[in-house]
């Protein structure tokens, strides 16, 4: 699978569980919680994937580097805004996240394996 779509369904994931845990009121209780930290995870390692594609070169460090940084940017920018007591904020990143990753899925559906248009001008 190609990182762009693994990162696309990764970010889908992440935003339907979590619009399952603000539908859930954002408790904590243990559904609520699971909803929440694997959401997380699967926001996060959508994240790096993508920035994993920024670099065009094969240094796998640069890579690793950048995707880590990519991650960590996602949480902090999803942490660093949270009201206190408010159930809609990570559904609201959620909805956001699932509408990146969903145009991102639609996108590359006419796309062969490589990237480019199965068919049209530019095709071949």
């Amino acid at each position: 699978m190609p990182p762009a779509k693994l990162a696309a369904s990764a970010a889908v994931l992440g935003g339907v569980l979590w619009i399952a845990h603000a539908v859930l009121g954002g408790g904590d209780d243990p559904l609520s919680s699971t909803l929440f930290l694997v959401g997380l995870a699967a926001l996060v390692v959508a994240a790096g994937i993508f920035g994993t594609s920024l670099v065009k070169s094969n240094a796998v460090a640069m890579r690793v580097t950048v995707g880590v940084a990519s991650g960590l940017l996602m949480l902090s920018l999803v942490e660093a805004f949270r009201p206190p007591g408010t159930a809609w904020y990570n559904g609201f990143w959620g909805i956001l996240a699932l509408v990146v990753g969903g145009t991102s899925l639609l996108r590359s559906r006419g796309r062969a394996a490589d990237g480019r248009p199965a068919q049209g001008a530019h095709a071949g």
